[in-house]
């Protein structure tokens, strides 16, 4: 990694004197709507505002929720509504649409206001119903007053510091540096600064890995230098780096009196990620922030697909296609939560109904709010997660068709055996292992990606010793070998399998939505197919994963459950002949300092069921999509806490 400067992950960013959130009133809306078939809600704040985040809670996931509106803002001494970028729906859900209670919304007004504004024009039925809206000020970049202070080797400056992603700054051809300074109309005590680099990020054969494909930035500078100045005339550099770091936030040591900043880049990457003497760096975003600014720095956050799976699995369309495979699917997903993520769609059109790659034009979009990664990238370690703000809440999900083993190894007919506890370079993920054992970045892990999740939570020293301590297959015997077919559990949206019937804490805030006013606690709407599952008794206070609790069970069910199972992880069976074992479903860190971290045995992040399971109620069809928001929601409460907002 290069010299930067960079905040401190998991401290607060920087600790800020008073962050302050306006807890405003809720609002049920009148039965017989006026004007247009339009509600309106509005509420005026004590004082002007810079505006980085709204957050709702609605009365009911059932009815009440809008599906379309629009929220906004006027200026002070201003009656003169303005509409806030990306906060509304990219979809109009259906009437009767089971849709989550909380929302959150990330903005980024370019001046103060004093009143926010919702237009509700349609909703999943009924008049809306919020319970609570909380309106969460960020710190200002202070370079949107130097506009006319600005000047730059290529495209308009002014793009930088305008808060939108999709216009950038782009280096004059023909160079190999660059230069960027923005002079502010008066003095500024900045102490951090942050930058969003190149066009999007990608993947590149490496050398270095032997041929297979590592992380890089598209249209990157390959080096960069960011310098200060106190008088206009002499500069002092603070940070200089060369890591591939899309989004650093970087501090300014003593807070100094600025009226100065110079931005210096060295080489660039091209289109498809590799150096090139021909190529120009993109710079989408530069912000300063004062430090007299008592609020905490909030852009919007981002997504890190990772492909948990050895290079050997990635099948006849190689990495490129796997990766888009496991990404796309969280685009889909998360598409209705973060609403850059609808914008920023270029997985989900890069891959064709049989799993071949599309050659998809580019987007000003790209890279906005989804990335991804290999598994083995020796970069995903904890040092480059810290190295963003925030950093990318890291989606682990799904597995190929290979097998647990303590010594990796290829069958002639391509069927691989891994031991993804050994480190990045010889082909395993153990350099994650920091990541979460520090809770350095916010992780979600689905199937097998929660069993990874286990693995480098308990792992040591890699040796593979830690997989029959976390592990073993559905029907309690050891990982050896290829599982028999009957360690299977599979439920399938468009499969008759019946899934496994999982109960959950209903009063957990992550199950709060699937639970409902009649607190349901049960529920057979996770999509699942896995042979091994996380065992109970590695939870013990005493086990290799103490520090996370178990949430969610289910029981699976066979003549096949051998008998010598502990006795937390099975039971007699209540329907019939047989024992059954009991499967952990769902595991969180516990309470702490860090990020959290969430494991779920099922694919919420894949699909859904078209009907309810027999016994389930009708809403039970959203119970995926309910959970992940669920997550997600939780990973935003621990990020406006670690940036420290109250």
């Amino acid at each position: 990694m290069g010299a930067l400067a960079l905040a401190p992950a998991g401290a607060r960013v920087p600790p800020p004197a008073g962050t302050l959130v306006h807890t405003l009133e809720p609002f049920l809306g009148d039965p017989s709507p006026f004007g247009p078939g339009a509600w309106t809600w509005s509420r005026t704040f004590e004082h002007p505002t810079h505006l980085s985040a709204i957050r709702a809670r609605f009365a009911s996931t059932t009815h009440g929720v809008p599906t379309r509106y629009r929220w906004e803002t006027s200026g002070c001494g201003d009656e003169t509504w303005r509409p806030l970028a990306d906060t509304g729906e990219p979809h109009e859900a259906a009437t009767g649409v089971v849709l989550p209670r909380r929302r959150t919304w990330f903005v980024d007004t370019p001046t103060r206001v004093c009143a926010l504004r919702l237009v509700v024009t349609a909703t999943n039925g009924g008049r809306p119903a919020i319970e609570r809206v909380e309106a969460i000020e960020g710190a200002r970049n202070v370079l949107r007053d130097a506009i006319g202070g600005m000047s730059a080797d290529g495209g308009d400056p002014v793009a930088l510091v305008d808060g939108t992603y999709e216009r950038a700054w782009v280096g004059a051809p023909g160079r190999s540096t660059w230069s960027i300074e923005v002079r502010l109309p008066r003095p500024e005590r900045i102490d951090r600064v942050r930058l969003v680099l190149g066009a999007d990020a990608t993947s590149v054969a490496s050398v270095a890995r032997g041929g297979t494909h590592g992380y890089a930035v598209t249209r990157a500078p390959r080096r960069l230098v960011l310098s200060v100045s106190e008088d206009g005339v002499a500069f002092t550099t603070i940070a200089r780096s060369d890591a591939p770091v899309r989004r650093p936030l970087i501090r300014v040591p003593g807070a100094r009196p600025i009226v100065a900043l110079r931005l210096a880049l060295e080489g660039a990457t091209d289109d498809v990620g590799h150096a090139s003497p021909i190529a120009t760096p993109m710079v989408r975003e530069l912000a300063a922030y004062a430090a007299d600014d008592p609020a905490p720095v909030l852009p919007e956050p981002w997504i890190l697909s990772v492909n948990a799976n050895p290079a050997s699995s990635f099948g006849p369309r190689g990495s490129t296609a796997n990766d888009v495979y496991f990404a796309k699917f969280l685009q889909m997903r998360f598409a209705s939560l973060l609403p850059s993520m609808a914008r920023d769609d270029r997985y989900a059109r890069a891959l064709g109904p049989v799993g071949e790659l599309i050659d998809t034009p580019r987007s000003p979009s790209d890279g906005r709010a989804l990335e991804s990664i290999a598994g083995d990238d020796p970069l995903l370690r904890a040092d480059w997660l810290r190295a963003s703000w925030p950093p990318p809440i890291v989606v682990l999900s799904g597995s190929n068709d290979w097998e647990y083993a303590r010594r990796t190894s290829i069958a002639p007919k391509g069927r691989t055996r891994w031991n993804p506890l050994l480190p990045a370079k010889l082909g395993g993920m153990g350099d994650v292992a920091d990541a979460i054992q520090s809770r350095a970045a916010p992780f979600l892990g689905f199937c097998g990606g929660a069993q990874l999740i286990a693995l480098l939570e308990a792992r040591r020293d890699g040796s593979g010793d830690e997989i029959d301590a976390v592990l073993r297959r559905n029907n309690g015997r050891l990982i050896r070998g290829f599982a028999p077919a009957s360690s299977l559990i599979r439920a399938w949206p468009g499969e008759a399998h019946l899934s496994p019937r999982v109960t959950f804490d209903p009063r957990d805030a992550l199950f709060a939505d699937l639970a409902g006013p009649s607190l349901r606690n049960t529920t057979q709407a996770f999509p699942q197919s896995h042979l091994d599952l996380i065992r109970p008794e590695a939870f013990d206070e005493r086990g290799p994963l103490a520090r996370f609790e178990v949430l969610a069970t289910s029981l699976f069910c066979s003549s096949t459950v051998v008998a010598s199972l502990h006795p937390v992880a099975a039971t007699k069976n209540p329907n019939g002949a047989g024992r059954c074992a009991r499967v952990t479903e769902v595991f969180r860190a516990r309470p702490g300092e860090g990020w959290p971290i969430v494991g779920a045995q099922f694919h919420a992040e894949q699909r859904d069921f078209s009907t309810p399971p027999p016994g389930d109620p009708p809403e039970a069809v959203a119970d995926a999509r309910l959970f992940v928001a669920g997550a997600y929601e939780e990973v935003i409460d621990a990020y406006l806490r670690l940036a420290g907002a109250p």
